[in-house]
């Protein structure tokens, strides 16, 4: 490949993720993944099963589904964003802890970062003004 191809290939990556809450659904998308995980592999000594594993599948799909949600459709982003911020404080109750905390703090900190980000303006727009 040569270099202007990857030039251009990074250029359009960097429009993609510029123009899209990408950290909100990365962490969000994270915080479901750990959720998952947690329940799936337990610890060694302690297994999540029962309704708290069933939880924690139930809330990691539904985060994983917010993130992807706010990187496809930004438009949505308020909607996931107050969904997964309800969902986040509910998986300290039901899902183990949130993921032993990490996952709570990943999905809170990933649907406040939703809830605030905001399209940025054509540069242009700004001249004008």
């Amino acid at each position: 490949m040569t270099a202007t191809v990857v030039t251009h290939r990074w250029s359009r990556w960097r429009e993609w993720r510029g123009g899209r809450p990408f950290a909100a659904g990365l962490l969000l998308a994270l915080g479901g993944l750990e959720m998952i995980c947690v329940s799936w592999s337990g610890l060694g000594f302690l297994r999540f099963t029962g309704t708290a594993g069933a939880a924690s599948w139930t809330l990691g799909a539904l985060f994983a589904v917010a993130g992807l949600t706010t990187w496809h459709n930004p438009p949505l982003r308020y909607f996931a964003g107050v969904l997964s911020a309800v969902l986040s404080l509910v998986s300290l109750m039901a899902a183990n802890l949130g993921g032993l905390l990490l996952g709570f703090l990943l999905t809170a900190v990933g649907s406040a970062l939703a809830l605030a980000w905001v399209p940025q303006q054509p540069a242009a727009d700004e001249e004008e003004a």
